[in-house]
């Protein structure tokens, strides 16, 4: 009997540590980025409107930014190259419209101040190309920055400390019980 009840305890402990870690895992997760989202311009190439960001010649880009292309879902992107070089850490795409998809490319590290970059695509064996240039302020990352990119260990820290409420109120309640029966 006394192993259904460390049993039985185990898994109610179980279930408050995963609720508790995947509650708050995906509410930062899914609300809060390390990256700043440009705004965007619509290119026409061919007569095919392209929406990239940063727009063409913009200035003053975060250092923390994206780069976007939304363009028809048959289209298909290839050879993203950033001029000085900026390795990319991760594409995400998804579902902008009826027909078109939103491609994200997050780079590995922070963009350099003051500097022009140049973004070079093929899209569907069109060459497209563009230019922006980042802000000259050093970065300065928000909350949401810290959010993002501890995630894991915020969630982690979540779901320990609810476990561990938990298994005290359930601690004092059987001690309470046992004070009660004697």
């Amino acid at each position: 009997m006394a192993l259904s009840k460390k049993l039985h305890l185990t898994l109610r402990l179980a279930v408050v540590f995963s609720a508790s870690f995947l509650t708050v895992f995906s509410a930062i997760f899914l609300t809060q980025s390390a990256y700043s989202t440009p705004s965007n311009h619509v290119l026409i190439v061919d007569g095919m409107d392209i929406t990239l960001g940063p727009p063409p010649n913009s200035t003053n880009i975060p250092l923390d930014t994206t780069i976007t292309i939304d363009a028809l879902a048959s289209a298909s992107l290839n050879d993203l190259h950033m001029t000085p070089e900026v390795p990319i850490a991760r594409v995400y795409s998804e579902v902008s419209g009826p027909l078109t998809y939103l491609n994200t490319f997050y780079p590995a590290q922070l963009l350099k101040p003051a500097t022009s970059y140049t973004v070079s695509v093929t899209i569907m064996d069109v060459p497209v190309s563009w230019s922006f240039t980042t802000t000259s302020e050093p970065f300065n990352p928000g909350i949401s920055f810290y959010l993002a990119t501890n995630v894991l260990w915020i969630a982690l820290s979540a779901a320990i400390s609810a476990t561990s409420i938990v298994a005290f109120v359930i601690w004092f309640f059987r001690r309470k019980q046992v004070n009660h029966k004697t």
